[in-house]
C-alpha cells in the first residue's frame, strides 16, 4: 500500500468511529438532556443509539484496560489512534475515565437514564476521536 492509501484507510476509520459515536452521543443528549420526546421513529433511533454507543462502550473500555493483550474483534471497533489518544489525554486520569465509561456502558444495558456526569465522560471520548480524525484528515491534505 501507498503511503496515500495507509493515510486514507487511517482517517476513513477515525471518521468513521467519530460520526458513530457522535451521533450516538448526541441522540441521547437530546433525549436525556433537552428532554424532547421520542416520537414514532425516534424511539428506534433512540434504542439504535443507545445500543450502538454500548457496543462502541463496551469497546473502548476492553481496549483501553487491556494494553499489553492482543486484541479481540471487539477491541477492534475503535481505531488504535484514538485509544492511543484518549491515553495521552487522560494520563492520570484514565482509571476513573474507564470506570466512568464502564458504569455509563452498564447503565445504558439495564435501559437507566443518562445523567450529566456520563455525558462529561462521553464528551471526552467524543473530543478525542474528533481531534483523532481531525489530525488524519490533515495528514491527508499534506500528502
Amino acid at each position: 500500500m501507498s503511503d496515500l492509501s495507509i493515510i486514507a484507510h487511517d482517517y476513513a476509520l477515525n471518521a468513521d468511529f467519530a460520526r458513530r459515536f457522535n451521533d450516538a452521543v448526541l441522540n441521547l443528549k437530546r433525549l436525556y438532556l433537552l428532554h424532547r420526546a421520542a416520537t414514532g421513529g425516534a424511539e428506534a433511533n433512540i434504542e439504535s443509539s443507545r445500543t450502538d454507543l454500548k457496543k462502541l462502550l463496551e469497546s473502548l473500555v476492553l481496549a483501553l484496560q487491556d494494553k499489553s493483550k492482543p486484541w479481540t474483534a471487539e477491541q477492534a471497533q475503535v481505531p488504535a489512534d484514538v485509544i492511543d489518544r484518549l491515553r495521552r489525554r487522560l494520563k492520570g486520569e484514565l482509571p476513573q475515565t474507564v470506570a466512568e465509561l464502564r458504569q455509563v456502558a452498564n447503565d445504558l444495558a439495564q435501559g437507566s437514564v443518562l445523567g450529566e456526569s456520563s455525558f462529561a465522560a462521553l464528551d471526552r471520548v467524543c473530543e478525542a476521536a474528533d481531534a483523532t480524525a481531525s489530525a488524519a484528515f490533515r495528514r491527508l491534505r499534506r500528502i
